[in-house]
């Protein structure tokens, strides 16, 4: 909750929005959050696993909190994670998480209690039966009966594999890889029935492990999606040499590591989580057959590897987004302030400054209003909702607001356009006689620029870390006070038109930008289709993901701005 203690107490300064809070029901959310931590940790990605660690504790704040010996646990292990992701220490943060872990299965079987030697009967009686048939089809050289025994066990192992996941990852990794061993030698043009017995074997003895409760231990290397995404780029340099050897060694690798790393796959993409499962083994098998098609499987492989990176973590925001939206915004109010504070000093009454200054604060107090009126709205409105889902929708709207924007500005970049707008609005105010309507003019100025930033940061908050969020609200406020003594007291001499042009490009680069990382949390939440272009790059930096889904959009922005560019140049 310190988040969102620093943020408020910010947002009475600064006009800016809250970070909705979204909770789920159950302790699944909890699960999901401590394994996406844990994997972040092993990266040394800390701005990630601090987001993370307050997700965790806002949706363990949100749950029914019981008074149990386990839950007090749970508390007390949640409590000190922030504090200890702050120190940066790799193997303090993991015991750390693993003590979470520990605590919430402890909480979930008090809740939930469940018999597990039951359970591993009710498997055993399911799976031994198809694992044997397999085997003996293995023994017989059959090939027509040990493919469809293979399929029979498979299909039977996805209906119950919950169970040995639940008890023991160790049995149920061993497991799946020996599944997916055999599955590249079933599929090989030439059977070697011998490593097909050795497979089986081993599949058997997993699950008599299982069964006697043995314990087995897990070796923690660190994996992460990353790792699948550098094992299948190491097997397209070997395909590219037509290393074929080589390049299966490194799929059977690929395989070897999945099932640390699929629980992260399924959240994210679930078809690509079956696409995997299905593809990689196959592969393995053409390229341990005659006649290699090097070219194909290189393709094929290429397309898992970019379909992998687009569901890693989305890009997130710098520092530098976030001061350039609050500098936008607090320059184009300043400008105007000074402008009406100008007039009154050539007009020998400058004591009638203070309604322009009264009119200033009185925006800003309403912005934040709305701002925290939008918050708590919106938090209601998605209680239980991806964080994804909502990103996705407010940046979308903030990019057509900033499209709005980027043409106010693209008009305003001439002299003599700046200077209609200003005898417009300080026009409006001497036609009436009255200070008030100045003052009334500063209040819309300050209160149109605080509701536009909170549409704005809505959007890109969820995906930085506080630190950068404060850190880019601070130096833009740091420069907008420099800024705001030189408009102000040098308010008859400054020139706008450098500034109207450098904000139009800087508005329209982070508009592409939240465009295409908008459009890529909704592919995340499967709100909308991912239809991949193969051989383009992802460019995190400026929000571009090789898809026809984001890039349309972004095509169409593109046109958008040369347009309106040929209709400014031309007026």
């Amino acid at each position: 909750m310190k988040k969102y203690i620093v943020l408020f107490t910010l947002l009475l300064l600064l006009n800016l929005p809250l970070q909705p809070v979204y909770a789920e029901e159950g302790y699944s959310n909890l699960f999901i959050s401590v394994g996406d931590a844990l994997m972040k940790t092993k990266a040394e990605d800390w701005p990630a696993v601090e987001v993370l660690i307050e997700q965790l504790s806002d949706d363990w704040a949100l749950l029914d909190q019981s008074t149990s010996t386990e839950a007090v646990q749970v508390e007390k292990k949640i409590e000190p994670l922030y504090k200890v992701a702050k120190k940066k220490d790799k193997q303090l943060m993991l015991d750390a998480l693993v003590d979470v872990s520990h605590a919430l299965v402890a909480l979930e079987k008090e809740q939930n209690p469940v018999d597990e030697k039951a359970q591993r009967t009710t498997f055993e009686e399911a799976f031994r039966p198809a694992v044997v048939d397999l085997k003996n089809a293995v023994e017989a050289e059959n090939v027509e009966e040990a493919n469809m025994q293979y399929k029979n066990t498979l299909s039977i192992w996805g209906k119950n594999e919950l169970i040995v996941r639940e008890q023991s990852i160790a049995y149920y990794g061993k497991i799946e890889t020996q599944l997916g061993f055999l599955r590249i030698a079933l599929s090989q043009d030439e059977q070697d029935f011998d490593k097909m017995r050795s497979i089986t074997n081993l599949l058997i003895d997993a699950l008599d492990g299982f069964m006697a409760g043995d314990e087995l231990q897990v070796i923690d290397e660190g994996y992460s999606l990353q790792t699948l995404v550098d094992l299948l780029a190491q097997a397209d340099e070997q395909v590219e040499q037509e290393n074929a050897e080589e390049a299966v060694s490194l799929l059977q690798q690929f395989i070897t590591v999945w099932p640390s790393v699929e629980g992260e796959v399924r959240t994210r993409n679930a078809s690509l989580y079956t696409q995997l499962e299905n593809e990689v083994p196959l592969i393995a098998a053409k390229l341990s057959s005659k006649d290699v098609d090097f070219e194909k499987r290189g393709l094929q492989i290429k397309a898992l590897q970019q379909s992998i990176a687009l569901i890693q973590e989305k890009t997130s925001y710098t520092i530098w987004d976030a001061a350039l939206i609050m500098l936008r915004e607090g320059l184009e109010a300043l400008l105007i302030i000074a402008a009406l504070l100008g007039f009154l000093r050539k007009a020998n009454i400058p004591e009638k400054q203070k309604w322009i200054w009264l009119g200033a604060f009185g925006g800003l107090v309403l912005s934040v209003v709305v701002a925290v009126v939008i918050t708590l709205t919106f938090s209601v409105a998605t209680a239980g909702a991806n964080r994804e889902l909502i990103e996705g929708i407010t940046g979308i709207v903030a990019v057509i607001m900033m499209i709005g924007v980027g043409m106010w500005l693209h008009q305003k970049a001439t002299v003599h356009s700046w200077n209609q707008y200003i005898k417009k609005h300080i026009g409006t105010a001497i036609s009436t006689g009255s200070i008030a309507s100045m003052a009334f003019i500063s209040f819309l100025s300050i209160f149109r620029e605080g509701a536009e930033t909170i549409i704005f940061y809505l959007g890109m908050a969820p995906s930085m870390t506080t630190t950068e969020l404060l850190l880019g609200i601070g130096l833009a406020s740091l420069i907008l006070i420099v800024f705001g003594f030189i408009f102000i007291r040098y308010s008859t001499k400054i020139a706008v038109v450098p500034f109207f042009k450098i904000a139009t490009i800087l508005i329209y680069v982070l508009a592409f930008k939240i465009l295409g990382v908008s459009i890529h949390a909704l592919q995340l939440t499967g709100h909308i289709s991912t239809t991949q272009i193969y051989n383009l790059p992802i460019i995190n930096i400026i929000g571009f993901y090789p898809t026809w889904e984001t890039m349309i959009p972004q095509v169409l922005l593109i046109m958008l701005i040369i347009i309106v560019a040929m209709k400014v140049r031309k007026s």
